[in-house]
């Protein structure tokens, strides 16, 4: 009867992970010889190079060397741009939330509830929306206007003025201006200082944030 040290050893199962596995297995040992190579003086690693291999030829391999380099780069960029396009999907799934959110908080409302705060027509309401003097975001599939567009807390021609100085921004950006604390308003939201009455100190605001 055969030992255990006679019996054949089972291969590993090939599987679609195997040669990311296999890559990752030898970069873990080539990061620690480079690291030990690293901190050669130039000399001492020629030096090396002529004792370990009489044969080498300086110039092939360098050419290795650059091939190797080359194939690292290619590889990390195709992981940065997936890392990048899931970092974006995420992205857009939070403000796809954040937006429903807003919704069901009655901070974003439909265009007919809009209209009747306003005391506005369906006329009136594209007329400000093609001026830019109002501007409205897309949830599920859905228009929606900021609540405060109508809120009497603020005087609606200064809200208008700001949304007209972001110009062609999309709507999601000119909401995000104008809840979000700026360190030139002392700390506070767009609309926090136009609630002050400070529209000039927001336009110059507003005019930094669409040149960017």
């Amino acid at each position: 009867m055969p030992s255990r040290s006679d019996l054949p050893t089972p291969e590993r199962p090939k599987t679609a992970s195997a040669p990311v596995q296999d890559f990752l297995e030898s970069l873990e040992a080539l990061d620690r010889s480079a690291t030990r190579l690293e901190k050669l003086s130039r000399r001492r690693l020629l030096e090396q190079l002529s004792a370990g291999s009489p044969q080498v030829d300086a110039r092939k391999l360098l050419r290795h060397l650059g091939t190797v380099t080359r194939r690292f780069e290619q590889i990390r960029k195709t992981l940065q741009a997936d890392e990048l396009g899931l970092l974006a999907e995420q992205a857009a799934t939070r403000g796809a939330a954040r937006l429903a959110e807003l919704v069901e908080r009655g901070e974003l409302i439909e265009p007919a509830q809009l209209t009747e705060r306003l005391d506005w027509t369906r006329q009136a309401l594209s007329k400000a929306l093609g001026a830019r003097r109002v501007f409205h975001v897309e949830v599920r599939g859905a228009r929606y206007y900021p609540a405060w567009f109508a809120d009497p807390r603020y005087e609606r021609r200064h809200l208008e003025a700001v949304s007209r100085s972001l110009g062609d921004l999309p709507g999601t950006t000119k909401l995000l201006f104008f809840s979000t604390p700026k360190a030139s308003l002392a700390g506070r939201s767009p609309l926090e200082a136009l609630a002050d009455g400070k529209l000039a100190d927001v336009l110059r605001a507003a005019e930094g944030f669409a040149q960017r």
